[in-house]
């Protein structure tokens, strides 16, 4: 079953990433805007950010997404696949997950791994179901003492 990613999660994401990318693309192109006429350099410096931040949010809103299977769940990140087992994942943190609408799991490995929710939530329950080797918070502690939360 195929999950889309909240939107508003990537675009508030997306946006903070835009106004990073303008504020180095004018930084370095300063010298362009201190003219009190401008020419076509000018205009196209900004068409060029405006166009080109579009085009990657309509790409990042369209190429995240989960897939989740009956033993694992897909991640799919643009062209980059990950594969989360369920038998691998040791502990959900429920309450940390409920407050930030993210799923922090911890892998059997040790590995601390987030993920945002999807559009109705349906991942957050499925991994609730299907993750039987889910240990308590006490049992957790006991075994991996350098993991904080």
């Amino acid at each position: 079953m195929k999950l889309k990613i909240r939107p508003t999660r990537i675009i508030v994401s997306f946006i903070f990433a835009a106004l990073f990318v303008g504020a180095f693309l004018f930084g370095v192109c300063w010298h362009m805007f201190l003219f009190e006429t401008w020419d076509w350099r000018q205009y196209a410096l900004i068409a060029f950010w405006v166009i080109s931040t579009i085009v990657f949010l309509i790409v990042a809103l369209i190429g995240n997404y989960y897939v989740l299977e009956r033993k694992y769940v897909e991640v799919h990140r643009f062209k980059k696949v990950l594969v989360y087992n369920f038998s691998d994942v040791i502990y959900i943190d429920e309450e940390k997950s409920k407050k930030h609408k993210t799923i922090y799991f911890y892998m059997r490995q040790g590995h601390t791994r987030y993920l945002t929710f999807d559009q109705k939530g349906l991942l957050y329950k499925a991994m609730l179901e299907k993750c039987q080797n889910r240990l308590s918070k006490e049992d957790f502690e006991r075994e991996y003492p350098n993991i904080k939360f």
